[in-house]
């Protein structure tokens, strides 16, 4: 897997799941907002690992 090169991987991990915009991440939202919606990426990834080994 690639990397975003110029952006810290917590950040590329919000933006590419559209959970926040770059700019609400640099200006509006804060430390405890990106741990947040990391934690909901975190949630929803095992959810869907886990809906998908029940449906094998």
């Amino acid at each position: 897997m690639i990397n975003y090169p110029n952006v810290p991987r917590t950040i590329g991990a919000v933006v590419s799941r559209r959970l926040a915009t770059l700019a609400e991440l640099q200006t509006n939202l804060g430390q405890t907002d990106l741990h947040g919606l990391l934690e909901i990426i975190a949630v929803d990834s095992y959810n869907e690992r886990v809906a998908a080994e029940r449906r094998k």
